[in-house]
């Protein structure tokens, strides 16, 4: 049962290392191409093609990881299904990297740039959906146990989704706004959308790191009641062993 609850925790592990890679380089690719506005346009292409593939596979893991702590480790088999607004998340999250990821594709042809906006305009709208089931599920699960110490602005639980939910708002008006200059007036790569998605990015990134220390918590949370269990059961063996001896003395 350890070694099956150790894996459950190191499939959210990767997916937020793969956050933080990931928004990693959408920073960087945006810093460069707003310092530099004649970079060579497939060049950058290329690039957010591969980090939309990124976010593919984070989305599997994170998926994964839903389904390992949601499913596979119920105490009862026959119990329903928990963390449902978690999973309509993951759907979300799924349809979001899907539509950056076909977007990423139509780039490479500037016929479909209009058609590319609007698969990122998809894509925003569907992680900023899966950001409000996110908070929404955290809420629902702490419901019954919130506090004003766990409700206080020092749960970084409540800062990382609070901040996914601003970087996405940001990056939908930074994708509404590159909509609107591309399509009244033919321009890419505009100062005040990269200004915008860098903005996101660093929120973006801020965002992977907490989320990350969410999961050290978690992780020695779980390691402290486990050490608890061990030794609960070092004891009661201890106590059931000594017990026998009396008996047979």
């Amino acid at each position: 049962m350890y070694s099956s609850i150790i894996r459950t925790l190191y499939w959210g592990y990767w997916a937020n290392i793969i956050y933080i890679i990931g928004m990693i380089g959408y920073l960087i690719i945006d810093t460069i191409s707003y310092m530099y506005i004649s970079l060579n346009t497939i060049f950058s292409f290329i690039i957010y093609l591969l980090l939309a593939i990124v976010f593919v596979i984070d989305a599997i893991l994170y998926t994964i990881d839903w389904y390992m702590y949601a499913v596979k480790l119920r105490k009862n088999k026959d119990q329903p299904i928990q963390y449902q607004s978690e999973f309509l998340a993951c759907i979300f999250q799924h349809l979001g990297s899907i539509f950056y990821f076909i977007g990423a594709i139509l780039a490479f042809n500037k016929i479909y740039l209009i058609k590319k906006l609007l698969f990122n305009l998809l894509g925003i709208f569907s992680f900023l959906i899966e950001s409000i089931f996110t908070l929404l599920g955290w809420i629902i699960l702490f419901r019954r146990k919130l506090s004003k110490t766990n409700c206080s602005l020092q749960n970084i639980y409540i800062w990382a989704h609070t901040l996914n939910i601003i970087a996405n708002l940001i990056y939908l008006c930074a994708t509404i706004l590159a909509y609107y200059f591309y399509r009244n007036d033919k321009m890419m790569n505009s100062t005040i959308v990269l200004v915008l998605q860098i903005f996101g990015d660093i929120v973006y990134l801020i965002d992977a790191y907490l989320y990350h220390e969410c999961w050290q918590r978690d992780k020695e949370e779980f390691d402290v009641v486990t050490e608890q269990q061990s030794l609960n059961k070092f004891y009661l063996e201890k106590f059931v062993h000594q017990s026998k001896t009396n008996e047979n003395k």
